[in-house]
């Protein structure tokens, strides 16, 4: 059950990941925790 359009990055200030919603372009949550989410993928750099 992963939705196509929810990816993470990692926020370069706190180190920690954020889930953010493509469609709609807004953050959903930022994670407390060390390390990525698990079963989002992680958004890469375009080119």
């Amino acid at each position: 059950m992963v939705k196509k359009d929810i990816v993470q990055i990692k926020n370069p200030k706190s180190g920690r990941y954020v889930k953010i919603d493509r469609a709609a372009g807004k953050i959903l949550d930022h994670k407390k925790s060390e390390g990525p989410y698990k079963n989002i993928p992680i958004a890469r750099k375009r080119n």
